[in-house]
């Protein structure tokens, strides 16, 4: 018995010390944690009257099942336990169906000439809990390898891995038969193969370069409860923060990419005579708890085979579902911006944007709006009229924008025609040219408009020339125009007055009032479109409209027949005016219509 003890504690000590135990081995093969060597004596597993005696159970364990009198293994939550691996005949693992519409690989892609490990997940429905068999197929250089193993008791997964070095570009189709299920044929499961990196052959040619770090956001929204809105100070989530228990406008929008798909541009830089670039495809899964219905589903990004140049630098793509519709999650104002003011992640795409096939992503994300800054608050007509909400967009310039302009009744929760993603839908879209700002001027009432539907060339301020000091204002003088000029007063100072970190900047928190060279960036791609004044155009991320300007005491609107917005910086006190975007080029302090005391419209940038 001595001795026993001794052999026992020397044993637990090798344990301690190496990470291994030997019995009847001094030696222990480095990869197992415990070794059994004896010729005569056989591992006795646990006997229990059924699995519902083990209390927690986790992945790996094995116990010996009296009532049906095998050996079963627990797979974890929600697989369960196994059926039967070992004894009583062992069971042969069967299926009710193999989801084939929702097998996927994971990389999403490979390509020719370059080594590929992955994984190729199969859902399947109605297993039995009995054992399936090992299996190995290659294709196109690749093996596709699947362990033995146990079907679940109910739904469940079976993992390929894959190896190899595919040989040739286009789509490696994969037959799968297992569980007396299959998909092959028209339901085979296919790879995409990239062409080899490298020019000739690359995806793109080297006049092509396309732009890095691509993001698109699914407005998706549900809350009843956000004012008072407060500043984010956390990452976005799925969680729901009441702001002050008492119900407000109901704001529900389910976001979604459909099975058909979206239209997406992608910018380019191009050189030369430009050229061709050879078909993508990339695909990523959105996982169940970031989706409204709690299915995890997979999306595309796509493009065809296209030829840009000089005067075409926008890549058509394609982000559609596969399978069934993505249904973004509907996210709380309050908790689902971030204090990055992206929004949540929902998943990442990958795509070559250089000659040599370097990969750089593509996002997309989930967003309940960026509210405005005067959301939930009482301007000088002592109403809520700021309760707007805007999508952020990444325009030709790779910076993010907010998709409309401030005071866009597409963006007014309030309005009829609200609707987060829309944009203008010609230069002229009354519904998109918002307010008119003057410079420097914070957002507080003074800037609104009554556009005129029937007459979209025409338009009105809502309250005229207010009088009298407005608490809400900064600095707190309520005149409008020129004839009692705002602007002669010095608090703020005049040329700091939009600066982001202003009590005056009108744009949301994490926003502000573009630059002259943040202007110009925007011109210098839009200015390549054969539209109209090189501004508006469907391929364009931000869709400027017409807009006006108030110009006098009266206020009235000239007619909208030109871009015509404000930027933050320029004022001049000898000239007191500033840079404004006018039709195609940035007019500097004191030239043309550049006032400071004139209304424009406002479009914002990401800080």
């Amino acid at each position: 018995m001595k001795k026993n003890t001794i052999l026992l504690t020397t044993c637990l000590i090798s344990t301690t010390f190496f990470g291994q135990v030997g019995i009847n081995t001094p030696n222990p093969h480095p990869s197992a944690s415990l070794e059994l060597a004896s010729t005569d004596k056989a591992l006795y597993l646990n006997r229990v009257a059924s699995t519902t005696a083990i209390n927690n159970p986790q992945s790996g364990m094995v116990i010996y099942d009296l009532t049906d009198k095998c050996v079963k293994a627990y797979q974890g939550n929600p697989a369960g336990w196994s059926g039967c691996i070992i004894g009583n005949g062992g069971l042969t693992g069967s299926v009710t169906n193999l989801n084939c519409a929702g097998a996927y690989f994971t990389p999403s892609f490979a390509t020719v000439g370059q080594a590929y490990t992955g994984t190729l997940t199969v859902p399947y429905t109605g297993g039995n809990g009995g054992i399936y068999p090992a299996q190995t197929t290659t294709v196109n250089g690749l093996t596709f390898s699947l362990p033995l193993g146990v079907f679940a008791n109910g739904d469940g997964n079976v993992v390929y891995t894959i190896t190899g070095t595919p040989t040739t570009a286009g789509s490696t189709s994969v037959n799968i038969s297992i569980g007396g299920q299959s998909c092959s044929g028209a339901n085979a499961l296919s790879l995409t193969v990239n062409p080899s990196t490298g020019n000739p052959g690359g995806v793109l040619p080297g006049t092509v370069t396309l732009a890095q770090n691509s993001r698109y956001w699914v407005a998706s929204v549900y809350d009843n409860d956000y004012m008072p809105y407060t500043k984010p100070t956390a990452p976005a989530s799925t969680a729901v923060i009441n702001a002050d228990g008492t119900p407000d406008t109901l704001v529900d929008v389910q976001g979604s990419i459909s099975t058909t798909g979206i239209t997406v541009y992608i910018p380019a830089t191009v050189t030369g005579s430009g050229g061709t670039v050879a078909a993508w495809s990339t695909t990523t899964t959105i996982p169940a708890n970031l989706t409204q219905n709690g299915i995890a589903t997979q999306v595309t990004l796509s493009w065809a085979a296209q030829t840009l140049t000089t005067s075409n630098t926008s890549l058509v793509a394609t982000i559609k579902a596969v399978g069934n519709d993505l249904l973004a999650k509907k996210l709380d104002i309050n908790a689902g911006i971030g204090n990055d003011y992206l929004g949540l992640l929902l998943g990442t795409f990958q795509y070559p944007y250089n000659t040599t096939g370097t990969l750089t992503t593509y996002q997309l994300r989930d967003i309940p709006g960026i509210p405005d800054r005067m959301f939930g608050q009482i301007d000088n007509a002592g109403l809520y009229e700021h309760n707007f909400l805007y999508l952020p967009i990444q325009a030709e310039d790779g910076k993010i924008w907010l998709n409309n302009n401030l005071g866009a009744n597409y963006s007014n929760i309030d309005h009829p025609v609200f609707n987060l993603t829309q944009q203008a839908t010609s230069n002229t879209d009354v519904n998109a040219m918002g307010s008119l700002l003057q410079w420097g001027r914070k957002a507080d009432g003074h800037e609104l408009i009554e556009r005129n539907i029937n007459a979209p060339n025409q338009g009105a301020p809502k309250y005229g020339i207010a009088t009298g000091p407005v608490p809400t204002w900064t600095p707190n003088y309520p005149y409008r125009i020129a004839s009692n000029d705002w602007t002669s007063l010095t608090t703020p100072p005049a040329g700091d007055r939009w600066l982001a970190s202003s009590p005056n900047n009108p744009c949301p928190q994490g926003f502000k009032v573009p630059v002259r060279t943040e202007w110009l960036k925007i011109l210098s791609d839009a200015a390549t479109t054969s539209n109209t004044n090189g501004i508006y155009a469907m391929n364009k991320a931000l869709k400027l409209t017409y807009g006006g300007q108030s110009i006098n005491s009266s206020s009235t609107v000239l007619n909208p027949t030109v871009p015509n917005y404000s930027a933050a910086d320029g004022y001049n006190a000898t000239y007191n005016a500033t840079y404004t975007l006018y039709n195609t080029g940035v007019n500097g302090p004191g030239i043309g219509n550049t006032e400071v005391n004139h209304g424009k419209p406002v479009r914002c940038i990401k800080e």
